[in-house]
C-alpha cells in the first residue's frame, strides 16, 4: 500500500474512534477529513478530543415560549476528563442558569457519555438511550423526558442531530413540546464549532442550522409535516446588531439565513437574550450567548411563523 493511502487510513480510524464515543446508543456516522492534516491526526485517539452534548427543550404553538437548555461539554486526555453542565430556564423572555457545575473525572475510553452530578440526575433506557434528564433542588423540580423521535440527522464530521417528541415537567405541571438531542466531537486543535440555531413551527416544522467551525459556510436540515431536508450551505447574515461592551463586540440581534437555491429563507429576531464574556487575552474577549428568537421561514414558498433558540458563540 502507498506510504499516504496507509497515513490517511489510520487517521480515519482515529477519527472514528473519537466519534464512536460520542453518542449513548449507537456510533456516529462516518466522517470527513476537512480541517484536519493527516500528519496531525495520525496515530491519534479519544484521548485528546473535545466533546459535546446538547438537549434542548422547546415547546411548540404555546402561548410562552418555554425553553429547557442542558449543555454538557468534556474535554479528554491521558490524565482524565474535565467535565462542565449547564441547565438554563427561559420564560418570557428572561434567561434563568438554574444548574452549573465543573469537575475532573478519572480517564475512560468513554469520556463523552454524560454523567449525573449532584441534584441533576438521569434516566437512561435499554441499549443507553438517554430518556430523561432530571432536576431536584429543595422544592424546584424540572424534568426533561425524551420521547419518540421524528427526525435523524447527521453532519459531514460524524455530529448527530436527532428531533424528538418531548415533554418538559415542572412539578405538577407537563408542558408538551420538542427535545433535539445533539452531538459533537473534535480534536483539540481542531476548528471550534461556531453558533447553531433551533427552530420550531406549525405544520411540525424544525429547522436546525450549524456551523461546523473553521468556514463562513453553515449547514441546514429541516422537517415540514412528513418531508424532510438538507442544504449543504447557507448563507447568514447579522441585519441589526448591537454593541456588547464586556466583550468589546458587535453581536446580532436580527437574522437573515437563506439557501443559495431560494428554497429556504429564515428571518429572526430576538426576543429575549444572555451574554456572557468569559475570560480570554487581549482587550477583545469571546462571547457566549443565549438568544429566544422569533420570525418566519419560508420554505419552498410557504411562509410559517417560528420561534427557537440561537446558540452564539464569537472565539
Amino acid at each position: 500500500m502507498p506510504e499516504g493511502l496507509a497515513l490517511h487510513g489510520r487517521s480515519s480510524l482515529a477519527l472514528c474512534l473519537l466519534l464512536y464515543a460520542c453518542g449513548d446508543d449507537v456510533p456516529a456516522p462516518p466522517i470527513g477529513e476537512q480541517g484536519l492534516q493527516t500528519s496531525e491526526s495520525a496515530g491519534r485517539s479519544f484521548e485528546d478530543g473535545l466533546y459535546e452534548r446538547n438537549v434542548v427543550f422547546m415547546t411548540v404553538g404555546a402561548d410562552s415560549a418555554i425553553i429547557v437548555p442542558w449543555f454538557f461539554r468534556a474535554s479528554s486526555s491521558a490524565e482524565g476528563v474535565e467535565r462542565e453542565v449547564e441547565g438554563w430556564l427561559q420564560r418570557g423572555g428572561l434567561w434563568e442558569p438554574f444548574f452549573g457545575d465543573q469537575w475532573s473525572s478519572e480517564p475512560t475510553r468513554t469520556p463523552s457519555r454524560i454523567q449525573p452530578r449532584g441534584s441533576m440526575d438521569l434516566v437512561v433506557g435499554v441499549g443507553g438511550t438517554l430518556e430523561r434528564i432530571l432536576f431536584e433542588e429543595g422544592q424546584r423540580q424540572l424534568e426533561v423526558v425524551i420521547g419518540e423521535g421524528t427526525s435523524d440527522w447527521s453532519g459531514n464530521r460524524g455530529e448527530t442531530f436527532r428531533v424528538h417528541r418531548g415533554e418538559a415537567v415542572f412539578g405538577d405541571q407537563r408542558v408538551e413540546g420538542v427535545v433535539l438531542d445533539m452531538n459533537r466531537a473534535r480534536f483539540r486543535d481542531a476548528p471550534e464549532p461556531g453558533e447553531w440555531i433551533f427552530l420550531t413551527g406549525p405544520r411540525r416544522l424544525a429547522i436546525l442550522i450549524v456551523s461546523p467551525g473553521g468556514s463562513p459556510a453553515y449547514t441546514a436540515w429541516g422537517r415540514r409535516g412528513e418531508d424532510e431536508f438538507r442544504w449543504p450551505e447557507v448563507l447568514m447574515s447579522w441585519t441589526t446588531v448591537r454593541s456588547f461592551e464586556t466583550a468589546r463586540r458587535d453581536v446580532p440581534v436580527e437574522w437573515l439565513i437563506r439557501s443559495p437555491n431560494g428554497e429556504l429563507e429564515v428571518t429572526l429576531a430576538n426576543a429575549g437574550m444572555e451574554l456572557r464574556a468569559p475570560e480570554g487575552q487581549g482587550p477583545v474577549l469571546p462571547v457566549d450567548g443565549l438568544f429566544q428568537v422569533t420570525g418566519s421561514v419560508v420554505l419552498g414558498g410557504e411562509s410559517l411563523e417560528a420561534r427557537g433558540l440561537v446558540r452564539h458563540v464569537q472565539g
